[in-house]
């Protein structure tokens, strides 16, 4: 079995201490534990454009399962993605101190300017095309063997304000085209128990463990064909 996973820095476990696996090493673990031989080829930490990009390069015919987490700009249009991408992820270096401030003030600015999109592309009437529609159009030949999974919580109240907004519209798109989608508000909450100890956003080794046997039971019940899923209501 061939899996392809794009998603983020949870995919390999960010913040999680030797020994402990993260969601996908579980949800393969329990692939493996049922007989079946499992091949994981892992992307992380791209954008939107990149992950279109990406998918467009790869021979997406070979993976029997292909697995996106996605996030919050998800909602952002397709230009907008481009114009903020600039090319893929470079490893970053130990550097000087005032290197390091300089870079620190980078991201929290291009934090800001992708919160600023996410939340433009809610509030303003836009005829362009969005990324998750744009992904979802790509991926249509494919539909039947991908599966996608909803924003995860976040303890900051905007942020996962914005990621309940774009939970909906990837949940809405999705539903159009008949492409599976895995509600991780069904296993993880808006609370200081599933996440990492002075870490408003990413998930503890608990949380990994419920997530990852949670994705392995929902593609189990269904792994060749579209499942439906009764999504909680805000």
């Amino acid at each position: 079995m061939n899996v392809l996973v794009i998603g983020d820095e949870h995919t390999y476990g960010y913040g999680l201490s030797e020994g402990n696996l993260s969601y996908i090493g579980h949800f393969i673990r329990n692939i493996s534990r049922a007989g079946q031989a499992v091949s994981v080829e892992a992307y992380a930490h791209l954008t939107m454009a990149q992950t279109i990009a990406t998918l467009a390069q790869l021979p997406l015919n070979r993976y029997d399962l292909i697995i996106l987490q996605l996030d919050h700009t998800l909602i952002q249009t397709a230009t907008a993605q481009v114009a903020h991408s600039s090319g893929l992820p470079m490893p970053v270096l130990p550097a000087s101190a005032t290197f390091s401030r300089k870079l620190a003030a980078r991201k929290i600015s291009d934090q800001l300017k992708t919160l600023g999109n996410s939340l433009l592309s809610l509030v303003l009437p836009s005829r362009t095309t969005s990324s998750i529609s744009v992904l979802l159009n790509q991926l249509r030949p494919y539909r039947h063997n991908v599966l996608l999974l909803t924003p995860f919580s976040h303890l900051e109240p905007i942020k996962n304000w914005l990621r309940k907004r774009s939970r909906a519209v990837l949940i809405q798109e999705a539903d159009k085209r008949l492409v599976s989608v895995f509600d991780t508000d069904s296993v993880i909450r808006p609370s200081e128990e599933y996440f990492l100890p002075n870490d408003q956003e990413h998930l503890n080794a608990v949380s990994h463990e419920l997530l990852g046997r949670s994705l392995f039971d929902f593609y189990q019940s269904a792994p060749t064909i579209v499942t439906i899923q009764a999504f909680r209501r805000e």
